[in-house]
């Protein structure tokens, strides 16, 4: 007998139990392969993430650096960035004459006089704030 007969004109199944044509047989194979490669998340970007990513205390490693304004920043870049604005800062604040106290996280004119100083000293620091959020955004 050895692969002398076959079944033609096998239509399409209707019920659980019955036999299935070539055609029926490839279009499941693809439709569960298609389910299966939606379990993970391809290298060559050819699906997305459909849901949160648990990293269990994992780290992401080796992250390259930041091109576009929504890429990931590793800690080092995110420290430079801050650090650079902190050196801003302090030369702003030297710049500035006059005493100043801190109070509540802020900095406070002590006497009247350095009220202005004080404005332009808040201004000074919002925008390097505001240019820090903005770098490690964009």
């Amino acid at each position: 007998m050895g692969g002398q007969y076959h079944i033609a004109g096998l239509p399409d199944p209707t019920l659980e139990h019955e036999a299935v044509n070539l055609r029926t047989l490839n279009r499941e194979i693809r439709a569960n392969n298609q389910l299966e490669s939606l379990k993970y998340l391809r290298i060559d970007g050819e699906n997305q993430m459909v849901s949160d990513l648990q990293m269990n205390d994992h780290k992401i490693v080796g992250l390259a650096e930041a091109v576009m304004p929504t890429d990931g920043v590793n800690k080092k870049v995110l420290e430079e960035g801050f650090n650079s604005l902190m050196v801003q800062t302090n030369e702003n604040l030297e710049r500035i004459e006059g005493t100043f106290a801190v109070m509540n996280g802020r900095i406070v004119a002590n006497t009247e006089t350095d009220e202005l100083k004080e404005t332009i000293l808040h201004q000074n620091i919002d925008r390097i704030e505001h240019t820090f959020l903005q770098r490690i955004t964009d």
